[in-house]
């Protein structure tokens, strides 16, 4: 990225945000909640990801920054698929109702204390657009039923992580780098909580993806520390051309 003058610009601050991946046991084994991102979407336009986005001034409002990213986690679940993690449940939810005035209405709470801190991702300097993100584990509430929100997201499915990196390795839909590895992860296992467990013994070390050129091409390289099983990763694994 570089100015009119040909001089390197400064690196754009990246924006706090906060991802949810959802967990629930299916029929064929551990299954994660994805949504498909709009393809006008000014970001990750057409990419599947896991629900989530920047903390809003009502999720800062909440004492602690560890506070308003579980919040920020907990509400965009429930704008983008419409699974709401709140304690006591609502008697009524109006379709497309606010989250803030939903939990006035029903005099409910975040239930944050059931989010799994998992991994922290920064988008490398070189972008123009970046995102903090930190990205949480929880199971899934039960008896919901998720709903893409049809503005931000065109598609809400339970998805097994197996599947999704097979299709990627296949060239067959995009991922962004951070989903691609999150989900390699979760494929290990057949079990929800046994990623929730082994997740909170996990090293949470900030990733900021560095690419460079190799003979096979492009690759991004992470921290050993990160605790993913390897350390370079080439683009065409998770991303067509």
């Amino acid at each position: 990225m570089t100015t009119m003058s040909g001089a390197p610009a400064a690196p754009v601050t990246p924006r706090l945000a906060a991802s949810l991946i959802l967990l629930r046991d299916g029929t064929e084994g551990l299954e994660v909640m994805m949504v498909e991102r709009t393809g006008s979407a000014s970001y990750a336009a057409g990419k599947f990801v896991f629900p989530g986005g920047t903390v809003d001034a009502a999720d800062a409002g909440y004492a602690g920054a560890d506070a308003a990213l579980r919040v920020a986690a907990i509400r965009e679940a429930y704008e983008e698929c419409g699974l709401l993690m709140v304690d006591p449940m609502p008697a009524e939810i109006t379709p497309a109702q606010d989250f803030a005035a939903l939990l006035q209405a029903g005099g409910c709470r975040p239930v944050t204390q059931a989010l799994v801190p998992f991994a922290h991702w920064i988008t490398p300097p070189h972008l123009p657009k970046r995102f903090d993100t930190h990205f949480f584990l929880a199971m899934a509430p039960l008896n919901q039923v998720a709903a893409a929100d049809l503005c931000e997201v065109v598609s809400a499915a339970w998805l097994r992580p197996r599947a999704v990196v097979a299709a990627a390795e296949a060239a067959e839909l995009n991922l962004m780098f951070a989903t691609y590895m999150n989900l390699r992860w979760l494929a290990q296992f057949d079990l929800a909580e046994a990623a929730l467990t082994t997740a909170r013994s996990r090293p949470i070390v900030t990733v900021i993806p560095e690419p460079a050129d190799s003979p096979e091409g492009r690759i991004f390289r992470i921290p050993e520390a990160a605790a993913y099983g390897e350390t370079a990763v080439l683009e065409h694994r998770f991303r067509r051309n």
